[in-house]
């Protein structure tokens, strides 16, 4: 097993990472502080599967364990989702001090962890991220949230976790797709942040889709130590630099936005997005030829699923508006300035991101 430390001025946490972790964790709770009684929020997917095996573990660690599954996907960040969990947690009379334990991808994690960030102004949370995806990103750094009809995440609070539990072993049971899709939040660490890395994911490729446990641990430790120095460094996403995380996000969460989040799994809207910022880096020369080879061969280890034919750049281009990192109504895109190098810029005009994808397949 494998720690990495969110090393968080007021409240750090550890990001545990190892094979079945999943029976493991009454233990690694226990260990916080935690004992006898939780509760879990999952999935309907996971509800026979993963969240079973951890029952188990609960139960013969002689804890009261108390579980409710949400929709798959999306739908689960509705606000009549949340309402929903907060029911449940009345009536299972859920106290303050009870832990809230998020098993399943990054949509859960969302969605519970919002959950967890608001009832009763804030009780203790515990991510048990099920996704590739989300157990290199979204598990850890404490965003939260749920969906408008407009703008993806529009509703949200941070809230730490005590603790992060990645179990790779339950990597092994994603589709293929998913793995991919998953693996769009890993090469993100690469390009933006870790040259070194973009290479040895080219080279490991293989033993990562065939689920590989030892290259698995190592290659989600590498991307959680990532993502937690940039949370350690700015928590509360005020200071820009946890802003260098979203690459490829803005045309991603656009993407996702226009497409009713039905279309594409967030991790291939990803792709999308940084073959985008690619080419506009690139066409800007912050990106050397070299360089533009060495992401686009990465980023070619994709296939993502083509946009549906009734969408067209423009109803790409309004859902930008309403992007988080807006600034001045100017939208802010992370380019590459060399690769591991990412750069802030707010001037990128409507005939230069129509450029760019054209360049990499999108409507234009």
């Amino acid at each position: 097993m494998k720690t990495v430390r969110v090393a968080l001025a007021r409240k750090p946490y550890p990001v545990y990472i190892g094979a079945g972790l999943l029976d493991k964790l009454p233990h690694l709770m226990a260990r916080h502080g935690f004992k006898e009684r939780a509760v879990l929020v999952t999935d309907y997917h996971l509800r026979h599967r993963h969240a079973q095996r951890a029952e188990e573990a609960f139960r013969r660690a002689k804890w009261k364990v108390s579980t409710m599954a949400l929709p798959c996907g999306e739908r689960a960040k509705d606000l009549d989702v949340l309402a929903r969990i907060y029911d449940f947690l009345l009536r299972n009379n859920v106290e303050r001090r009870t832990p809230l334990i998020a098993l399943g991808g990054g949509t859960v994690g969302d969605a519970a962890g919002f959950a967890a960030g608001t009832f009763y102004r804030g009780i203790p949370l515990v991510q048990a991220p099920t996704t590739l995806l989300a157990q290199v990103d979204s598990a850890i750094g404490g965003k939260t949230g749920v969906n408008h009809p407009r703008a993806k995440n529009a509703v949200g609070v941070f809230h730490q976790p005590r603790l992060v539990v990645c179990d790779v072993s339950v990597l092994k049971t994603l589709p293929r797709r998913e793995v991919l899709a998953s693996l769009g939040e890993v090469v993100k660490y690469a390009l933006a942040f870790d040259r070194p890395f973009v290479r040895h994911l080219a080279l490991h490729w293989k033993k990562i889709l065939a689920c590989d446990a030892a290259t698995l641990v190592d290659v989600v430790a590498r991307s959680a130590r990532h993502k937690a120095h940039i949370v350690a460094k700015d928590e509360l996403d005020t200071a820009g630099v946890r802003e260098f995380l979203n690459f490829g996000h803005t045309t991603a969460h656009a993407l996702e936005s226009a497409t009713n989040y039905r279309h594409l799994l967030h991790g291939e809207a990803v792709v999308w997005g940084m073959r985008a910022a690619v080419a506009l880096s690139r066409a800007r020369g912050l990106l050397s030829a070299k360089e533009h080879e060495e992401a686009a061969a990465l980023l070619g280890k994709f296939s993502p699923p083509p946009c549906p034919r009734r969408l067209h750049f423009a109803d790409i281009f309004k859902h930008l508006r309403y992007d988080k990192k807006v600034r001045g109504a100017k939208n802010v895109f992370v380019l590459l300035k060399g690769l591991g190098k990412p750069v802030r810029v707010s001037d990128v005009t409507r005939a230069e991101l129509r450029r760019a994808f054209h360049d990499v397949g999108l409507p234009s």
